[in-house]
């Protein structure tokens, strides 16, 4: 069993060999964004390996994602599966997260002034 570390949050789960990091995730209660169900249809599930390993990119991977993108360690959460290794993963912000976050930060700066 490896250890795999969620970021920005930092939870830490163990997880057998084989799970996606979807189903890991969700025994953390971190969400990983998603719409297709893990047919790899969708692309919301993207994420970040940011050290450790995951397994190989499957066949679906290889089809919808840049090329670049797998080599930066950019991988679908539904796709990718835990290896017997620790790894640390980063859950990209949303677009629409990021955009109210900065429009709160812009209203209280306002009301402060």
């Amino acid at each position: 069993m490896g250890k795999v570390t969620f970021l920005p949050g930092g939870k830490s789960i163990k997880a057998r060999a084989g799970q996606t990091l979807v189903s890991t995730a969700a025994a953390a209660r971190v969400v990983i964004p998603q719409r297709c169900g893990g047919h790899a249809s969708c692309l919301m599930c993207r994420i970040v390996l940011e050290n450790g390993e995951l397994t190989s990119p499957t066949a679906l991977e290889l089809r919808k994602m840049p090329e670049q993108d797998l080599a930066k360690g950019i991988r679908l959460g539904c796709q990718a599966k835990v290896t017997q290794k620790d790894c640390t993963i980063r859950i990209p912000e949303s677009r629409f997260k990021s955009v109210v976050q900065a429009a709160l930060e812009r209203e209280r700066s306002e009301n402060e002034d």
